[in-house]
């Protein structure tokens, strides 16, 4: 009898553990589907400020400089364009809130002598350059599925190219797109 007992305990045991484990494993299948649906959300739509802005702020906190990269990601939730650029001596930094306009972080540093013979060669002409929107939609249409995420905008070989992340449920595209003409470049999955 007493053996019985000690058998049912531990039978109870068992499947308590059970439980737990499998309502645990289910809460994290929970977690790790909306972090997925939230990470395809369209970044463009959560964007309250537009690229030429961004870049204007940019421009107003570092006069003089020439910007060699505008990127725009979500960091801690929140759309943020991260801009670089540059003088002949030294490589600029300025993260801005997409959506409030606000200054996250600026940053200086010198450049290393290769970094001043390219500083000049990575200048983005950012008078023909299509909106960041059109690149969404450009790279969303190519990918035929999903929603553009990330968006960099930098000098290939000589040529300015719109870099967008395309996030579906079933794949991770990144389309390059010549960023004054509006044509595909590349489409690599990720």
């Amino acid at each position: 009898m007493k053996l019985m007992k000690k058998y049912l305990l531990g039978l109870s045991m068992i499947l308590l553990m059970g439980g737990i484990v499998v309502g645990c494993s289910s809460t994290n299948n929970m977690t790790d589907n909306s972090e997925k649906s939230s990470a395809t959300k369209v970044l463009k739509d959560s964007t309250k400020i537009t690229t030429n802005e961004a870049v204007e702020i940019y421009q107003k906190t570092f006069p003089n400089t020439d910007v060699v990269s505008i990127e725009l990601e979500k960091s801690l939730g929140k759309p943020v364009y991260t801009i670089i650029g540059g003088d002949k001596t030294t490589e600029y930094q300025l993260d801005i809130n997409a959506v409030s306009k606000k200054i996250k972080q600026k940053s200086e540093e010198p450049l290393d002598e290769d970094d001043m013979n390219d500083s000049q060669t990575k200048k983005l002409d950012l008078d023909n350059v299509i909106s960041l929107e059109k690149a969404a939609r450009i790279a969303e249409k190519a990918a035929k599925d999903g929603q553009s995420t990330d968006f960099k905008l930098e000098k290939d070989d000589g040529i300015a190219i719109w870099e967008v992340r395309v996030k579906s449920d079933q794949s991770d595209k990144e389309i390059k797109i010549n960023a004054q003409k509006g044509t595909i470049i590349k489409i690599e999955n990720e």
